[in-house]
Formats: C-alpha cells, sequence, structure tokens
C-alpha cells in the first residue's frame, strides 16, 4: 500500500456548505481535494484512491460516532491522520473519538484557521513557539490599501474583546499612525539595535573566543523589559488597540535585520492577542518575517506591477508556507486588465479573496467627508481574511 506522504496533503468531506467553505479555506495552497458528502461517500472514496496525509470527515448526525470511528480508520492507511467534525462538543465524545484513531475533533462552526492548525497539529508539523498571541505579516505593493485593510482587522479584533498591536516596520510610512489616530511613540530604531542577535557594545572584535562567546550570548538572550516595550507602544484611538512604528522626526534609520523584527514581534505577540506587521519591504526580511509568521496576507492589485510583485513574494515563500492572496481594488471600480489577462499573470493562482472598490473608503482617504460605513460586500470581503488569517475574532464592523 503506498505511502500517505506520497498522496494529496489532505482529504476534506463535508455536511455542510460553511464547513466546505472552511476546508477550502484552510487547505488553500496545500494539495487537497474538498468536496460535499458525509460519512458513506467518504469511507466509499478513500477505500478506493492513494491515501493522503490528513483526513477531514464531517460526522454531524451519525447516530454512533465511535463506529463511524472504527470505519473510517479502517479503511485509512496507517500514518493518516483522521480528523473529525461535528456540532456536538463534550469531552466524553471527544474521547472517544481519540481512543477509536480520530487524531483530533473540531467543533462546528469551523473555521479556515482552525482547520489549518489541526492538520499541523495532528502531523505534528507546528513550528516551536516562543509567544502566546498570533503573528499575521502583511504584504503588497503601495496603494493596494494593505494599511486600511490591517487598521480595520485591528478595529476588529478590539470588536471582540482581544487586543491587537499593529507593528509598521516602514520608517518613511505614517499611514496607519492617521487610520488609528494616535502618534508613534519611543524610539524604535533603538529597541530593535539591542534585538539583533548580531550587534555588540563596541565596534571592536572580542579579545579572545571566550569574550566572544559571552558576547554572542547576551546579545542572543537579550529580553527586553515591560517599561521598554511600553515605550515604543503607542495607545490608539480605539481601546484595544497599540501601534508600534518609527517616530516620523530625525533622519531615516538603518534597515533592522530580521532577526531584530522576528524578536520584536514574537515578544509582542506574549503581550497582545493579535500581532499584525506591515513594512516589510527588504525582499529577503520580508520572507524570512512572513515564513515565520503563524498566517501571511498578500494583497496585490489588478495591474501588471503589483502582481508580478506579488508572483516574485509568492515565489519565495514557496507552497509550504500558504499566503492568503488578496486582489484589491482600493483605487480603481475595475481593471484595465481583463480577467483572462490577471489569471495569465498570476500563473492561474485565483485570489482567495476579491476586496471591492469602496466608495466610503475612498472618500475617506482623500479627504473628503465619509458619510456612510463600507458596504455589505466590503465588510464580507473583510470577514473573509479574518476568518482565513486571524480566525473568527469577533463581529466584522467599521
Amino acid at each position: 500500500m503506498a505511502s500517505p506522504s506520497e498522496g494529496l496533503y489532505a482529504r476534506g468531506f463535508a455536511a455542510d456548505a460553511e464547513t466546505e467553505r472552511a476546508l477550502r479555506a484552510g487547505l488553500a495552497g496545500r494539495e487537497a481535494k474538498v468536496q460535499r458528502g458525509r460519512l458513506d461517500a467518504a469511507i466509499r472514496t478513500l477505500a478506493g484512491e492513494p491515501p493522503s496525509q490528513l483526513v477531514f470527515v464531517d460526522l454531524d448526525g451519525i447516530p454512533e460516532p465511535e463506529t463511524a470511528a472504527r470505519r473510517l480508520t479502517a479503511v485509512c492507511a496507517f500514518g493518516t491522520a483522521v480528523i473529525a467534525i461535528g456540532s456536538t462538543d463534550t469531552a466524553l465524545l471527544t474521547r472517544a473519538l481519540l481512543r477509536h484513531g480520530i487524531a483530533d475533533c473540531l467543533v462546528k462552526p469551523v473555521s479556515a484557521a482552525a482547520v489549518r492548525e489541526a492538520g499541523a497539529a495532528a502531523l505534528e508539523d507546528v513550528p516551536e513557539r516562543m509567544y502566546a498571541g498570533r503573528v499575521i505579516a502583511f504584504a503588497g505593493t503601495a496603494g493596494s490599501g494593505t494599511s486600511t485593510l490591517i487598521a480595520a482587522i485591528a478595529r476588529n479584533v478590539a470588536a471582540g474583546g482581544r487586543t491587537a498591536a499593529v507593528v509598521d516596520l516602514n520608517p518613511a510610512s505614517g499611514t496607519l499612525s492617521d487610520l488609528l489616530d494616535t502618534t508613534p511613540a519611543g524610539d524604535l530604531s533603538t529597541l530593535l539595535a539591542a534585538l539583533d542577535p548580531g550587534q555588540t557594545d563596541s565596534d571592536e572584535a572580542p579579545d579572545s573566543d571566550e569574550a566572544r562567546d559571552t558576547d554572542e550570548a547576551r546579545d542572543t538572550d537579550f529580553a527586553p523589559s515591560t517599561e521598554q516595550l511600553d515605550s515604543v507602544r503607542a495607545l490608539a484611538g480605539t481601546a484595544g488597540i497599540s501601534l508600534v512604528a518609527y517616530r516620523p522626526a530625525g533622519p531615516l534609520p538603518g534597515p533592522p535585520t530580521a532577526g531584530a523584527m522576528l524578536a520584536l514581534l514574537e515578544h509582542l505577540a506574549n503581550r497582545a492577542h493579535v500581532v499584525l506587521a506591515t513594512g516589510l519591504f527588504d525582499p529577503e526580511a520580508r520572507t524570512e518575517i512572513m515564513q515565520h509568521a503563524d498566517a501571511r496576507v498578500l494583497l496585490y492589485e489588478p495591474t501588471l506591477s503589483s502582481i508580478s510583485a506579488a508572483v516574485q513574494c509568492l515565489a519565495r515563500l514557496g507552497p509550504e508556507h500558504p499566503a492568503v492572496l488578496v486582489q484589491s481594488h482600493s483605487r480603481m471600480r475595475r481593471s484595465t486588465l481583463s480577467q483572462a489577462q490577471i489569471r495569465y499573470a498570476m500563473a492561474e493562482r485565483q485570489p482567495d479573496v476579491v476586496i471591492p472598490f469602496e466608495p466610503a473608503l475612498h472618500a475617506s482617504a482623500t479627504g473628503e467627508a465619509q458619510s456612510r460605513r463600507p458596504g455589505k460586500a466590503y465588510r464580507e470581503a473583510l470577514r473573509q481574511v479574518i476568518e482565513r488569517s486571524a480566525e473568527s475574532l469577533g463581529p466584522v464592523d467599521r
């Protein structure tokens, strides 16, 4: 019998449309097949095709879940992780399913992030984490609406009773300060320099190997104090949101290393539920940070230059680090490119979410009065981005 590692990454069977959408979104970027079907359809399909590494099966409404678990594990290859989905959330049922070979149980409504994380945990593919919160890295060309989207997600996180730390690592920016109604605080460049594991107190080389080892241990283990982190966190106009960014005055600082930026994000993720990072313009540093993040969101406008930048970013990330691909119409209602041209430029990769042009946001950005809240289509697109990157964190209301 073939090994699960030789087949698909995942197979999914959903009893309803909402669960099917969550499975498709959670497995996006992976070799996976998702279909509508219940237990019998899953067993027939799994018995007749090469094994996959993961199997998600909707057991909602099954009168004897333990029997269903035995039937499922009997047709799956050794090494395939089976994850059950259902509406019943009791410790008794979960323990029974685990005893009969089920790797994990997800309770409806299921989010795309829950699907991703359950799959990674079942395959022991979870990266070692030194923080409790969730880090989401954003990338997008200038004008693609990245700052507007981040501000909206931060407000959504706060509306759900959680805290969000917005980190803008572009020293020449300032858009997020205006959107969040605050002014950057403290000296971010000094803190990043202290977090750089390659920094030493002196430009001179250590006098000995022992001195060098001591310096490296000190620099690598440096942890900022609560006061140091608070000094660069500016509270936003909305409760529960803080901004970490460069102060607008003064000369532009030198670019920090990826290691320093990663350390900053990890420390902030121990103080906020969600950290939203942007301003990563150096391709190598951006790639490293996005690969280490818990989720990645990549925005592009339907123009050749913006699509080209998105394709290059996706290539650098690689298939093992899937990103939520967002086509943003932040400055135009329609593209001058046809849909066929966009698909060709994207190598047939479809966007996960399309954010429509929103007149209310456009008017606000140009200094005109914002007479109404964003429309339903925009709010639905925002909900989809949040579902795919930050789980379900409360009502989408901007």
